[in-house]
């Protein structure tokens, strides 16, 4: 609805009254020819019913548009919209009362006119004349000025007593002219429904059910094709990180002639006094030699004892040893600059870069080499990353392969610090091998280890002191095989008191998991959780045919291998088994799985889930293969496999959606799906000793490779693909493309519908 204003400067309703009053002098014409044949008093009579007629005329068009209403439906609201006349109706009575008499003088002089010129003129020039009727409304009003109008409604022409004379005028007529002024656009509101039947109503329904037809109807079924776009990625600061510029200036020091003095006779005396004690000791020797007494004296031991005692605690203060720590993270930071720099990624390869490669390579940044104890070569058997700090790694040195031939008689724990790659920071020594470590992801601060003899202990990385803060007991841990895994789980009782610090899981090799609680006690509290049972018969997964000798178990529990929880369901647990089988428990049933699922013909090292599907999951195994799964269907998706040897461990990339990365006993292959199925995208051997296991950074940048001579080896992922902006649509993508010959399971997996996280988000 539109609403405007114009200027105007008469209304049509002057126009009407000009139009009238026309047809009143025409009239008036006609009534004074009768007049001339009577006398002077009827003539007055005539003159005022004249005058009564033209304003009852007047009047009975006035009431006939007072009964027009135009009414205006608005939202369901009637507005009237009735033009208002102008308010000069008093001035118009008066103008058409009062100066009649004027006019009807002129109507007689014209017709006396007419009369005499009748001789010499046709009729149909008389009808064209002054007094016809095509006379303009100009030529009536031109005889109509200011002086001559009569504005007293109580004097008349009669009442004067004589007859009226009118004043000679200087103009001949008043012309008026009406022009339209300029368009102001007050408010202006678009419609949104219009009238159906009009070509505006035809056009809507031809739109609506065009849009009808692409999202409901058989319109919506059309190709489509994704395609990646690029943005600009704009880094943003807070304000917080902001801080005053420091400035730098060359300023000069005064030092008074006196304090240089005292400063360098303090030097001398201490020097002199340091020779000369040295000197009397050597002279002392010397005299003590040539008596035949030994070289070193009682005092002499008692001075180095005292020493040596100082010296230890020297090394026991916190405060040196902070001071040592610093002083050796800013000499590694000169040797170690390039490493540091790329694994906090502060060199990345821009999106646009026309050079950009994918080779899929991997680098050495750097290696943690630890200083041996007791003689001993010990293995990486775990590492893990801090979860609120992923500077700091925790690296367990002990034993790796349980079938090794040489078990090393002590194990050790290391925290290192990204930021001295050379030396650790926090170092725990034990008489034992350690076999897995893993800090919690609640209190970052705590770290579980677990021992080769099944003793499980919980230290706090940020003290000082070398005590833990809390051990198991055999009282109730009675498991003494070696403790292969160990996980925290988060607190799901209501109780109060109990959800204070979370619960953990650990995993022994003769396939019993143990559940401990840290209470107000040097010990851990601990029950048995789970005790596994050998498998019989064939179960869900794949089919693994029996041997045709008769099997003779030495045991008839499982060997657990490792252990892993869901993402989601914090109460679910897997635990995986040298029989090839997943077991799926919770923590809420003791005494039986909740499913069994065979991954593998052999043991099952790792499971992981993806960080984009909590239902999508991979699996590896000594088979020598890496198996993509999902919750739902028994059998496997997706198979990878390139070497005839046994897989350690495997991950997927927290980068890339697509990408896996395994390492077995040589290599560390990197696989995409995506492009390739049948061999890795690349393989990187990386050091002389053979590989036990690997960690991805927080960052998904570095991968953390481990080996059995103990080292640590930083390795930076260069040259792979820009990660997809729809990381979950380009998974889906690739497994179905990667599946799209196997029509059922196809099917099947089109039937499981969405199995990402909601809003399509990356879980870690």
């Amino acid at each position: 609805m539109s609403t405007s204003v114009r200027n105007t400067t008469i209304s049509q309703d002057t126009g009407s009254i000009y139009k009238q009053s026309s047809t009143m002098d025409n009239d008036l014409k006609k009534k004074s020819v009768q007049v001339t044949q009577v006398s002077g008093e009827e003539t007055k009579v005539k003159k005022k019913e004249t005058v009564h007629y033209y304003h009852a005329e007047t009047q009975a068009d006035l009431q006939y548009r007072a009964q027009v209403k135009i009414v205006e439906d608005n939202d369901g609201e009637e507005v009237d919209m009735t033009p208002k006349a102008i308010p000069n109706d008093a001035y118009v009575e008066q103008f058409m009362k009062y100066n009649l008499n004027v006019m009807h003088q002129m109507t007689n002089f014209t017709t006396m006119l007419t009369k005499s010129m009748t001789r010499s003129r046709t009729r149909s020039s008389v009808r064209a004349g002054i007094g016809g009727n095509k006379q303009s409304i100009d030529d009536l009003m031109s005889g109509i000025m200011y002086e001559t109008i009569n504005w007293d409604p109580y004097k008349t022409v009669e009442s004067l007593g004589q007859a009226y004379e009118p004043k000679p005028y200087s103009r001949s007529f008043l012309k008026i002219t009406l022009r339209k002024s300029e368009f102001f656009e007050l408010h202006s509101q678009p419609q949104t429904t219009v009238a159906k039947g009009s070509p505006e109503g035809d056009e809507t329904e031809r739109d609506n059910r065009n849009y009808e037809y692409l999202t409901v109807g058989k319109g919506k079924i059309r190709r489509r094709s994704d395609n990646d776009a690029q943005t600009d990625t704009l880094l943003f600061t807070t304000r917080a990180v902001n801080t005053i510029m420091i400035t730098k200036a060359t300023v000069s020091s005064y030092v008074s002639n006196f304090e240089m003095y005292d400063t360098l006779n303090n030097i001398s005396k201490e020097f002199a006094t340091s020779t000369l004690s040295s000197v009397k000791d050597l002279a002392s020797a010397l005299a003590q030699t040539e008596e035949g007494e030994s070289f070193e004296d009682e005092e002499t031991v008692a001075e180095k004892d005292k020493v040596t005692s100082q010296i230890d605690r020297l090394y026991r203060s916190p405060e040196f040893r902070n001071a040592v720590m610093y002083m050796g993270r800013t000499l590694s930071s000169n040797t170690n600059e390039a490493g540091l720099r790329r694994f906090r990624n502060f060199d990345q390869v821009e999106r646009w870069n026309a050079e950009a490669e994918y080779v899929y390579s991997m680098n050495l940044l750097f290696r943690l080499v630890p200083e041996p104890s007791k003689d001993e070569r010990k293995a990486v058997s775990d590492i893990d990353f801090c979860r609120s700090n992923g500077d700091i790694v925790a690296v367990a040195y002990g034993l790796y392969s349980f079938s090794s031939q040489h078990v090393p008689t002590s194990g050790s724990v290391f925290l290192w610090s990204i930021k001295n790659p050379g030396e650790p920071e926090r170092a725990y020594y034990y008489d034992v091998p350690v076999t897995a470590i893993s800090f919690s992801p609640f209190l970052p601060s705590l770290l579980a280890i677990g021992l080769y003899d099944g003793t499980v202990e919980v230290r706090e990385v940020c003290s000082l002191q070398d005590m833990p803060i809390a051990v198991s007991q055999r009282s109730t841990s009675p498991s003494s095989s070696p403790v292969v895994a160990v996980r925290w789980i988060k607190q799901v009782s209501d109780d109060v008191d109990e959800a204070d610090i979370d619960p953990f899981l650990s995993l022994s090799q003769d396939g019993s998991v143990t559940r401990f609680r840290i209470i107000k006690s040097p010990f851990l509290l601990g029950f048995t959780q789970m005790t596994l049972e050998r498998i019989e018969g064939h179960p869900e997964g794949i089919f693994v045919p029996h041997s045709s000798r008769i099997p003779c178990e030495s045991n008839r529990h499982p060997q657990g291998l490792s252990i892993t929880t869901h993402p989601l369901h914090k109460d679910i647990y897997y635990v995986l088994t040298d029989e090839g089988c997943i077991h799926k428990c919770s923590i809420n049933y003791q005494h039986q799985y909740l499913e069994v699922l065979r991954c593998h013909d052999g043991g099952v090292t790792v499971m992981e889930f993806s960080p984009w599907s909590p239902k999508l999951f991979l699996t590896c195994g000594n088979d020598w293969f890496v198996r993509i799964w999902i919750d739902g269907i028994t059998r496997p998706l997706l198979e990878l496999q390139d070497e005839m040897t046994p897989v350690h461990w495997a991950k997927w990339s927290p980068t890339h959606s697509t990408i896996i990365v395994s390492v077995n006993r040589e290599t560390a292959n990197i696989w995409d799906f995506r492009r390739n199925l049948l061999r890795p995208m690349s393989k990187h051997k990386m050091d002389s000793s053979f590989n036990t296991v690997a960690r991805f950074s927080h960052c998904g940048r570095t991968l953390v490779i481990g080996n059995e001579r103990g080292n640590t080896l930083f390795n930076a992922l260069n040259d792979m693909p820009f990660s997809p902006h729809f990381q979950y649509d380009e998974l889906e993508k690739a497994i179905f493309k990667a599946i799209g010959n196997n029509h059922e399971l196809f099917m099947e997996l089109k039937s499981i519908g969405f199995f990402g996280y909601p809003n399509k988000k990356a879980v870690f």
